[in-house]
């Protein structure tokens, strides 16, 4: 069984071309055609990535493990494996969290 989280951190230059829905567990990229595309232009504009959930910037490192690392903590004691695999920027709280 595999789960994936994204959490959604603060940012001072928050791209318009992107879109959290915390509703539907959801990630959104658009990225408008270009003109240099031509008339005939078959690029991709959207782009959607769910999630098994995704935090947003106000939830707690507490919060981020008790909803992520728990559960595979818990059933790595029942005797299952289990692995966290973080990714995100260096310094966004990986290790932390």
């Amino acid at each position: 069984n595999i789960e994936v989280f994204a959490r959604v951190r603060p940012s001072r230059r928050f791209s318009s071309n992107l879109e959290v829905d915390y509703a539907d567990h959801a990630v959104s990229l658009r990225i408008p055609k270009s003109e240099q595309g031509g008339l005939v232009n078959n690029s991709r504009e959207h782009w959607a990535f769910p999630f098994t959930r995704v935090l947003d910037a106000s939830t707690n490192q507490e919060a981020v493990f008790e909803t992520v690392a728990r559960p595979v903590a818990d059933s790595v004691l029942e005797g299952f494996n289990g692995t966290i695999f973080a990714y995100g920027q260096t310094g966004s709280g990986k290790t932390f969290s």
